[in-house]
């Protein structure tokens, strides 16, 4: 039991940052403050937001602006997003240790057989087993870092040091390449799981096919309305309408997917622990 509560303890320390709530996966749960930064001899250049910065004193902190109506985000402490429950450190933290937990006892019984149509899949692929497993472990690697950097690394980072809309705008660019990766190198651990008769058996097979089609999902939906309904709020705080009904339904409608966003990317993530544990024990053996 205490290794349990050690083990819950550690995943909320890397899951979250001294305490507070966990950042919203895709964009921020509230207005970021600007960025200040001590100017220096050197001249500072943003050439990719062509924003001109008002040169000060050495003294003087130097107010970056990333977008026109920045200047409205410095007072407004009004969160963008309601922040989910599932967006929590402690649901991520117990999601996590949830997975390892079913990995271990699923793990520790005999492999189930997989069904019959991976199994036919499996007759035309024209890799070698030695081939087949190096495809599926650097597909592997290169997936399950990529999710684990995004939301717990890069994702935390760019919250706390960009504007709101900066933040938003840099996701909206970054999230459709992150899942086409995703998707791309979750196909090639479906396609070579074939091949890996140590590792083949029905609970990485589910868990796979799970973190695949949770990532389509994102990528094919998910992510591109939440994109667009961000923009269209944007576009009525230009305007001057936040308090108008239409800003109220966006709201909401964002808030929504965004929520079911976040919530089948951490499923995936956790489908992803599921076959880790799997890989590791076949290794161990």
């Amino acid at each position: 039991m205490n290794r349990l509560f050690a083990a819950l303890y550690l995943l909320l320390a890397l899951t979250g940052s001294g305490g507070r709530g966990g950042i919203v996966f895709g964009f921020s749960p509230s207005p970021l403050k600007s960025v200040h930064t001590q100017a220096s001899s050197r001249p500072m250049a943003f050439t990719s937001f062509k924003a001109p910065i008002k040169k000060t004193s050495p003294q003087s902190p130097v107010l970056l602006k990333f977008t026109p109506k920045d200047d409205s985000e410095v007072s407004d402490d009004t969160p963008f997003i309601r922040p989910a429950l599932h967006n929590s450190n402690f649901f991520r933290a117990i999601s996590i240790l949830y997975a390892v937990l079913f990995a271990v006892y699923t793990s520790s019984k005999s492999p189930a057989a997989t069904t019959n149509a991976l199994n036919k899949l499996g007759k035309y692929l024209v890799l070698s087993s030695r081939a087949a497993a190096t495809v599926h472990m650097l597909s592997f690697g290169t997936w399950f870092g990529t999710v684990f950097y995004t939301t717990f690394v890069a994702g935390i980072t760019m919250f706390k040091n960009l504007p709101r809309r900066t933040f938003g705008s840099l996701q909206s660019k970054l999230f459709p390449l992150y899942f086409k990766l995703c998707t791309g190198t979750l196909a090639l651990q479906i396609l070579t799981l074939t091949a890996m008769p140590d590792v083949l058996s029905k609970t990485s097979e589910v868990s796979l096919l799970i973190a695949f089609f949770a990532t389509l999902l994102n990528l094919l939906y998910l992510e591109p309305t939440s994109t667009r309904v961000m923009f269209d709020r944007y576009k009525l705080e230009d305007d001057g309408k936040r308090d108008s009904d239409e800003y109220k339904t966006l709201a909401k409608s964002f808030g929504k997917f965004h929520g079911i966003s976040s919530l089948t990317n951490l499923i995936a993530f956790c489908g992803g622990i599921v076959h880790a544990v799997r890989l590791a024990s076949n290794l161990a053996v």
